[in-house]
This record gives structure tokens, C-alpha cells and sequence, in this order.
């Protein structure tokens, strides 16, 4: 069992070996453990190659509603090691036909995607994107779309931050106050892992927003999406669950494999607090993108095959909570 140590340094709870959230929010009621949604058992996807894809595979999947040529769902896909992002439809969330003349963005990786509009009142798909992935200059760009196919960059969301890797970025528009979420990862990739977060009235807003630290721990926690989910908690008030990839004993003999752990919290910024049941998907399964659709959730993620040593992409369903 670990023993937590916290200090509050900036109005942030940092807790020592594994963290938690941020200080000066109020926490969830404490009356019960709250367990996560109920997971159906992993299904794949996604598992025809494109010839652009090289040695790289799918790893992420964010999934928009659009309804466009032919097609109800549109998804923008990142390959694991960040050469580029591909697109792929579908009418059932299961069965995807990527799109002939992939990629649509190279040197581009983890796209979150949201529909909105514009300032002026068009409709428009925005991209929070990772570039130069892995690499001291990696960063987190702002991306815009009329059609999900031709994208122009419109802005830097988090810069280069020296000795620290920016990645993973989560865009989230609040049902419940309207704001938009980014929420990202920080870290060196070895001892010193953090998930911020950034809100504003705007997407475009986000650039320019303060830093909020949700989660330190020197041990790997990364890759945050957020979801809202109505009626879920022990009052059916609704709550917001963040997604985590972690890797237990990732630089030791021991190492548990990548896991999903679920955190969740009555604010998409914090205080979050693990579910009941972590990790809610082990084997070597992570980068779980959170979705509903029609009722239903959806979860996509990764899984690394230990036969063939490629990642492969899933997807997960469960019921939702019902309103009491």
C-alpha cells in the first residue's frame, strides 16, 4: 500500500509518489466508494493498415458526430510514435473505413477533436494537437477545419517548456457551464509526471489561460480525457471522470503493464480522487479516449500486442447511470 505525504505549495495538493489534484475545490461526497462505468470486454478496431503508416499504428481516436457524406461519425487518428494523423468514418462507432488519401497532418499526434464555431458564427472543427512528439521542442497547437480534412494551424496552446515534454492534449466543453477544457500532459517522462489543465469562455481563449495543476507523482500518470457523465455518483448529481494512462513499476523488473486508471471529481478541474475499481483496463491497454453517443459510452484505446510488439486500437461500451 502507498502512504501519500502532501504539501500544498501554489494552491496546488502535491502529493508525494502518487498525487493528488488540485487544492480549493470542493471534494465529492466521501459517503461511498464510486465505482466506474461498467465496461464491456474489449472489441478491435481500426486493424487495416495504410500503406503511409510505415511502422507505426493507430493510438488514439477522437470521435465528433458530423453526419457528412454518407457517414455519421468522423474520427481523427494519431500513430503512436507522431508522423502524422489519419481520418476515418463510421456509421455504427464499430466498423471504420479510413479515409483514401491519408494522412491529413504530418509531424502531428494525439488530435482532440470538438465542432463549434467560430467568431463568426460558422461552423468549424477545432484540433488540439501534439507536435515535434517526443522530443525537447514538443508542443501543443490549435487547428482549425470546415471540412476535417484541410487543416490550418491558428495558434499555439502550450509552448515548449524546457526539459519537459508537452503531450496529450484533451479538449472538453462543459455541458453543465459552458467553458472549454484543455487538459494535457507535463513531464519528463521519468521521474516527474503532471496533468494540467487550462479553461476559458473560448477555444481560441484557451492559449492565453492560466495553468492549473491537477495531479503530480513520479511515477507515470499521463494521457487525461475528461467526461461528463449525468446522474452517475452516489446522489445521481452527475460527475466528471478523468481518464488516465498509468505504468506501475514502469523502470523495474516488475513493471505491471499500461493500465486505465479513472479519477472523478463534481469539477472537470478538480479535487479528483481515484474511482473503486482501478485500473478499470490492465493487459497493456491505455490512451482511453471517453465518449457518449445516442445514451451510450464509448471508450477508445490502445492495447500492445506483446506477441507482435505493435499497438492496436479497441473500443469499450457501457450503459450510462439512470436519472433517479
Amino acid at each position: 500500500m502507498m502512504r501519500f505525504k502532501t504539501m500544498w505549495i501554489a494552491g496546488a495538493a502535491i502529493a508525494l509518489g502518487f498525487s493528488i489534484a488540485t487544492a480549493g475545490s470542493a471534494a465529492p461526497a466521501r459517503t461511498a466508494s464510486i465505482p466506474y462505468l461498467s465496461l464491456s470486454a474489449p472489441q478491435k478496431i481500426l486493424d487495416d493498415p495504410q500503406h503511409w503508416e510505415g511502422d507505426q499504428q493507430p493510438h488514439t481516436l477522437s470521435v465528433v458526430e458530423l453526419n457528412r457524406d454518407g457517414y455519421r461519425y468522423w474520427a481523427w487518428y494519431g500513430l503512436n510514435q507522431g508522423r502524422g494523423m489519419g481520418l476515418a468514418r463510421s456509421n455504427d462507432l464499430v466498423h471504420w473505413a479510413k479515409y483514401s488519401d491519408n494522412p491529413i497532418w504530418l509531424n502531428a499526434r494525439w488530435p482532440s477533436v470538438l465542432a463549434g464555431s467560430d467568431s463568426r458564427g460558422h461552423a468549424v472543427l477545432y484540433f488540439a494537437i501534439t507536435r515535434n512528439y517526443d522530443t525537447p521542442s514538443s508542443h501543443i497547437v490549435l487547428a482549425k477545419s470546415t471540412d476535417g480534412i484541410h487543416l490550418e494551424q491558428v495558434g499555439v496552446l502550450v509552448k515548449t517548456v524546457t526539459g519537459q515534454r508537452n503531450q496529450n492534449p484533451n479538449l472538453f466543453h462543459d455541458p453543465r457551464s459552458g467553458k472549454f477544457f484543455l487538459t494535457f500532459y507535463r513531464g519528463n517522462d521519468h521521474d516527474d509526471f503532471n496533468l494540467v489543465s487550462k479553461s476559458a469562455s473560448t477555444i481560441e481563449g484557451l492559449a492565453g489561460a492560466p495553468e492549473r495543476l491537477l495531479m503530480h507523482t513520479s511515477t507515470t500518470v499521463a494521457a487525461p480525457t475528461l467526461l461528463y457523465v449525468p446522474n452517475a455518483g452516489p446522489e445521481g448529481r452527475g460527475l466528471y471522470y478523468l481518464a488516465t494512462e498509468i505504468y506501475p513499476g514502469r523502470y523495474s523488473k516488475d513493471g505491471s503493464g499500461w493500465q486505465v486508471k479513472v479519477f472523478y471529481s463534481d469539477r472537470p478541474d478538480g479535487k479528483f480522487l481515484p474511482v473503486a475499481d482501478n485500473p478499470v483496463q490492465s493487459g497493456d491497454r491505455a490512451c482511453m479516449f471517453q465518449f457518449i453517443f445516442d445514451g451510450k459510452f464509448y471508450g477508445y484505446q490502445s492495447h500492445l500486442d506483446a506477441r507482435t510488439d505493435k499497438w492496436e486500437m479497441e473500443v469499450v461500451t457501457a450503459p450510462l447511470p439512470r436519472g433517479r
